[in-house]
């Protein structure tokens, strides 16, 4: 494959990017993708009418979301967003059967932690959170008119 035809090639951030823009099909919106690639977030939702803004970390799961109770996600990556980075933010989990949010808020670093694969992580309980594309479409719209 030439790097023509890498380029070309969509990976699961990208698509999902693509499916927000289209869902909030409205020109006011832009959706800005990190470009580094240790950056703690993954994108930023901007209404441009009212300059309100959404930060979004996107993890893709290879799950099937049904068989677990929860979610992990690092725990420094959790200080780091707690530290650095501005809310509103959002958590995206998107599964093989279904895309499930949270928001992100400064308690989320006093949870306790475990070790899984030698990583400390903390873990969101699937009923702390959204699920569905839709009602994920429908919160974002609310935090960028608020």
């Amino acid at each position: 494959m030439s790097d023509d035809e890498a380029s070309y090639i969509l990976d699961s951030e990208q698509l999902f990017k693509i499916r927000v823009i289209e869902s909030l099909a409205d020109t006011k919106y832009e959706m800005l993708k990190s470009q580094n690639k240790y950056c703690s977030i993954d994108f930023m939702l901007l209404n441009q009418s009212n300059l309100l803004s959404v930060l979004i970390e996107h993890k893709h799961k290879n799950i099937d979301a049904d068989k677990y109770d929860n979610f992990f996600i690092g725990y420094s990556k959790i200080v780091t967003l707690s530290t650095f980075y501005n809310k509103p933010l959002i958590l995206v989990f998107q599964c093989l059967n279904e895309l499930y949010f949270c928001e992100f808020d400064d308690e989320f670093v006093k949870r306790p932690t475990s070790l899984v694969r030698g990583s400390r992580v903390i873990h969101i309980d699937k009923s702390e959170c959204g699920s569905g594309f839709d009602k994920l479409i429908e919160r974002l719209k609310q935090i960028l008119y608020l």
